[in-house]
């Protein structure tokens, strides 16, 4: 992943970061709920450590996920995110148990957290976006 930040922030204007990140990454839907919602964590885990870097749970009820993601991927020795202070981050999840802390865990690196269903999405999807503003 280091590779991946280093080719991405030199890809930002004057090489500072990106104001905004977009995550719109989904698992293919396996219909097991618990493995889609796992995976769909993982993969919000991943946009958000692109985005701010390495990370630091504070509160317990964010250490289990942080610890579920940093134990199914390798090290990351590049501490720095591609997001600039001030910017925003929007992560897709399908909805589970465990978005509330992952929310926790993120207003601990943004000055305010939401959630959202945009109002085309089907009754029957499972997809939700985290809007995560005024990066720390």
């Amino acid at each position: 992943m280091a590779l991946m930040k280093q080719q991405a922030r030199a890809m930002s204007p004057q090489e500072r970061g990106f104001s905004v990140i977009l995550s719109d990454m989904c698992p293919v839907v396996s219909g097991i709920t618990t493995k889609d919602a796992a995976i769909s964590c993982e993969l919000g885990m991943r946009a958000l450590s692109l985005a701010v870097g390495k990370m630091k749970a504070k509160d317990s009820d964010c250490i289990a996920i942080l610890e579920k993601f940093q134990s199914s991927t390798e090290p990351d020795p590049d501490e720095d995110g591609i997001l600039r202070r001030g910017g925003s981050l929007v992560i897709k999840f399908l909805e589970n148990e465990d978005i509330p802390g992952f929310g926790k865990f993120c207003k601990e690196k943004f000055k305010k957290v939401s959630l959202l269903r945009p109002k085309a999405t089907r009754s029957s999807s499972r997809e939700i976006f985290m809007v995560c503003e005024g990066l720390r």
